[in-house]
């Protein structure tokens, strides 16, 4: 949930994607060969652990157990982080990046993540402006998301270049009463319509364990009297 601020590398080269894209519209997307950079996500604390949920084009997160999977052809794994109370992916299409993170925090409560996350979105380092959109497609569907929205955000670079974003931020509850998921979705303005798709089969795999399906309890032996 603490995103970075956005750099002038990334922004430029997103911004030189979209015009790559635009005018190559005959060319399919996976021939692109423009590079990404990746984005240094913080998690709650560095872990010398070297556990990992990755396994060929799925993740499942190795404490709370929550998965997503995607296609290799399209999405790249651009970051893992796992932290005692943290663990997360980061993986990207060359217009897009998408976070899954799950914290033990706020009590597991998707609605004190919601507004954690947008109030973090606020104070990152440049931004001048954060609205809530109407009128774009959730790339969730109602009867499965949690709370969630769409910011417009306007930003400002060290060199003065003016960036504008979409972002999209839903929060769930994984366990009550201890863990939260969080789902990220950062893409400039002109890439959200073009990686909607993509996002949304994406999102679609995301998987989180039911807390109340536990293992059943093997019979107890009833001793002969």
């Amino acid at each position: 949930m603490r995103r970075p601020p956005y750099s002038i590398h990334h922004v430029a080269i997103l911004m030189l994607v979209l015009l790559i894209s635009s005018a190559m519209v005959t060319v399919a997307r996976a021939q692109s060969q423009e590079p990404k950079p990746v984005l240094p996500a913080t998690p709650v604390g560095e872990s010398d652990s070297a556990a990992t949920g990755v396994s060929g084009s799925s993740w499942h997160g190795p404490t709370w157990g929550v998965s997503v999977s995607w296609d290799p052809a399209l999405w790249t794994v651009e970051g893992e982080f796992i932290d005692v109370g943290y663990e997360g992916v980061q993986i990207g299409t060359p217009i897009s990046t998408v976070y899954l993170e799950t914290y033990n925090r706020f009590d597991g409560d998707a609605g004190a993540c919601f507004a954690d996350a947008e109030r973090e979105l606020g104070e990152r380092e440049g931004i001048s402006e954060v609205v809530p959109l109407t009128g774009r497609s959730m790339p969730v569907p109602e009867d499965v998301r949690g709370v969630a929205e769409i910011f417009g955000i306007t930003a400002t670079l060290p060199d003065g270049t003016v960036y504008r974003g979409v972002e999209y931020v839903e929060c769930r509850t994984v366990v009550p009463g201890e863990a939260a998921l969080e789902i990220t979705w950062q893409t400039v303005t002109g890439g959200f319509d073009e990686d909607l798709p993509l996002v949304e089969a994406l999102l679609a795999t995301v998987s989180i364990p039911d807390p109340s399906a536990a293992a059943p309890t093997a019979p107890v032996a009833t001793p002969i009297a």
